[in-house]
């Protein structure tokens, strides 16, 4: 078995990944330096409308699907339905990827778990006793992994400027028997995803080229056992809150009538048949209240779907099971060539540990707690993945190495035919997504599914919809076109018209090479878009604070372009700085203030309006418990203290004892900590904006 295998997967390298459809010729268009070889991509003719203009649109005109929810699977439905020439409108409570859209793992994966569950019972297997004891074989699990690796092609190539392959090592420490089943792990892996594979292949690692690759990884696993090797696979990776945006982008461009902040307050009946027909709209920046009429409604709430289809109808059933996946952000560790870790939890859970956007993101953690609009992960969630990263990494991490933490919740659901059937507990759970219909109103629901699978999601509750459409609608409505879709800023998706664009902001700019290849990652083709709102005030190129690459002009950019209206869609949603580090975000808060400030026309009132809840925000992402908060005078004593701590390489240990003499909280720990390893210029003024943040907070 493992010959066969292994010859077929020697096989799957000769067949070619999937290209990259190539777009209109319209959209085309390369500029050619005038020194020669290719530069940055034109100037984009697509100007997204104003947000009056949709609001316009949503109340003179009538739409064929309202969507209700503006995350991934909600902003892939209007896309979906765009292409295919009906008219859409969506409206979206909070901000555009707010929710479990931007609090995921940022991975496009197939499912190492899924895989490894359609063969064992129990996992991580201990020993070949222990394999031999729980093997089974589940189908139902190679279905799901068959389908999300097809998506994670597509989403690599829908956008490839931001979603790129990314290698991830699978350490083995159990015994040698955990070297050849792994390989058979990773060969099956790859030859599921078949020709649009889409990524580079597995292969094992020698523990020599694995310590290279991530130096950090243990020798030997937390119970002394030595690391034997590494299987290397490859998944996807995303910016996950910035790729729902372009979704959304690519739909209005479609057509789509999209805006955030619009609160639906009730739902439309036709009195004659009783099926929904629109919905009431408030927009909860202005109060103004629009009737926005539509044939077909289409709910696409995640875990808060349950609350639509109630007030559908009231007497139903609800299917959603929230689960909480926590993550923290930790600083980088130094990996050439990007690598990232993932392994099995001694609970039989996968647990991650990778590069993203200059920081390194671990997690996920699988634990219930009620729905909330803002959730929060739990000390107890946050010792269990820096826990489990001590198992195999070499650098002792606690509280002091998080920067940030933040959880989503993901919105599980039960199959309401396994329900009907009398099945209970997790045997009632939907490991794939579904699509829900209340036949009497006429509400489609579309809930369950990950990240990865956006886009099957939206053609399923398209399909659905067109199901029970009118004959006129279903007559122009064309076929699902997103699978050779390609999203805003893409370009013609070469990797040469990208690293032309970077050279080309480095070199006209005068951008550091970070920041240009950041700018191109962000917004692909879009980016000469961000650098021209500079050409009249160039201190809109420098970066916004020092810990992070964006530029000043992203803020600018995205008040104009990408419907920002708040401090906390800047600084989670648009940046990404509360999740790369949420105390360095509250000090880059009063520059992002002063932009949005000039751009959106706030009086004084609004900023500081703005700016306590953009505090309010970060403290979401503080993973300390709320009982640990400093005391005024514990503060005062902790700065005394923290004036009188110079940059070292002890700085772990001072900071500790400043902890246990002062009473100061694990996070302001983490703070003395970062800060004093800084250059002593560095630090002292980092020293001094920290005062004086924790002043403003606690008087």
């Amino acid at each position: 078995l493992a010959l066969v295998l292994c010859a077929l997967h020697a096989w799957s390298f000769r067949v070619p990944g999937p290209r990259s459809p190539r777009l209109a010729s319209s959209q085309l268009q390369r500029v050619q330096a005038a020194r020669g070889g290719p530069r940055c991509a034109p100037r984009l003719a697509f100007e997204p409308p104003s947000r009056d203009a949709i609001l316009g649109r949503m109340q003179d005109e009538e739409f064929d699907i309202l969507v209700i929810g503006g995350g991934a699977t909600g902003l892939g439905v209007a896309l979906d339905a765009s292409l295919r020439g009906l008219k859409v409108a969506l409206v979206e409570r909070s901000d555009f990827s707010s929710g479990t859209s931007s609090r995921s793992t940022k991975l496009i994966h197939g499912g190492l778990r899924y895989l490894a569950q359609a063969f064992q019972k129990k996992l991580p297997p201990r020993s070949i006793p222990d394999v031999i004891r729980n093997l089974r074989f589940e189908p139902a699990y190679l279905r799901i992994v068959a389908a999300d690796l097809k998506e994670r092609a597509f989403v690599l190539a829908s956008a490839p400027f931001m979603a790129e392959p990314i290698p991830m090592m699978v350490p083995l420490y159990a015994g040698w028997w955990e070297v050849p089943m792994m390989l058979a792990v990773g060969i099956m892996y790859d030859l599921i995803a078949g020709t649009r594979r889409a990524v580079p292949g597995s292969r094992l690692v020698s523990p020599e080229d694995a310590r290279a690759a991530f130096p950090a990884l243990a020798e030997a696993d937390s119970e002394g056992r030595k690391l034997l090797g590494c299987l290397l696979i490859h998944d996807g990776q995303q910016n996950d809150a910035r790729m729902g945006l372009h979704i959304g982008l690519s739909a209005i461009k479609e057509g789509a009538a999209c805006t955030n902040y619009a609160e639906v307050k009730q739902l439309s009946r036709d009195p004659a048949t009783g099926r929904l027909s629109g919905a009431l709209v408030r927009d909860r920046i202005t109060g103004r209240e629009i009737n926005v009429r539509a044939a077909q409604v289409v709910n696409a709430c995640g875990v808060f779907a349950d609350g639509v289809r109630r007030m559908a109808e009231p007497g139903c059933a609800e299917i959603m099971v929230p689960s909480y996946g926590a993550h923290v952000a930790l600083e980088r560790f130094e990996a050439p060539g990007r690598m990232g870790l993932v392994w099995f939890t001694n609970d039989g859970r996968v647990l991650y540990l990778l590069p993203w956007e200059g920081s390194t993101i671990a997690g996920t953690t699988d634990t219930e707690g009620p729905i909330s609009f803002e959730p929060k992960p739990t000390p107890k969630d946050v010792d269990f993945i820096l826990s489990e990263c001590n198992r195999v990494v070499d650098r002792r991490l606690d509280a002091a190495s998080v920067r940030s933490a933040w959880a989503g919740i993901r919105p599980l659901v039960r199959n309401p035919e396994a329900a009907a059937a009398g099945a209970e507990g997790t045997a009632a759970l939907s490991r794939d997504h579904v699509v829900d219909v209340l036949e009497g109103s006429g509400l489609v629901s579309i809930v369950g599914g990950k990240w990865t699978t956006y886009r099957k999601m939206a053609e399923d509750a398209v399909d659905a919809c067109l199901a029970r459409a009118e004959p006129a609608v279903r007559a122009r409505a064309g076929p699902c076109r997103t699978l050779d879709n390609r999203l805003v800023g893409t370009g013609d998706g070469s990797p040469e018209t990208y690293r032309a664009q970077e050279a080309a902001l480095r070199r006209d700019h005068g951008l550091s090479e970070a920041a240009a290849a950041h700018l191109t990652r962000t917004y692909g083709t879009r980016a000469m878009d961000v650098v021209a709102i500079a050409a009249g005030e160039p201190a809109l190129l420098e970066p916004v604070h020092p810990a992070f690459v964006q530029i000043m002009a992203e803020i600018v950019h995205a008040c104009r372009n990408e419907y920002a209206l708040s401090a906390v869609d800047m600084i989670a949603h648009r940046t990404r700085f509360s999740f790369l580090d949420a105390m360095a975000a509250a000090e880059a808060l009063p520059a992002v203030l002063e932009l949005m400030a000039r751009e959106l026309g706030w009086a004084r009132e609004k900023v500081d309006e703005q700016e306590q809840a953009a505090r309010t925000f970060l403290a979401t992402m503080d993973p300390k418990p709320t009982a640990d908060e400093p005391k005024p005078a514990a503060m005062a004593q902790a700065v005394i203290e923290l004036r009188h701590v110079p940059p070292s390489r002890n700085a772990t240990i001072q900071a500790h004892a400043v902890h246990k003499a002062a009473g100061c909280s694990q996070v302001a720990v983490h703070t003395i900590e970062s800060r004093a390893r800084m250059k002593t210029f560095q630090y002292e003024n980092a020293i001094n904006k920290s005062v004086r943040i924790r002043k403003d907070r606690w008087g």
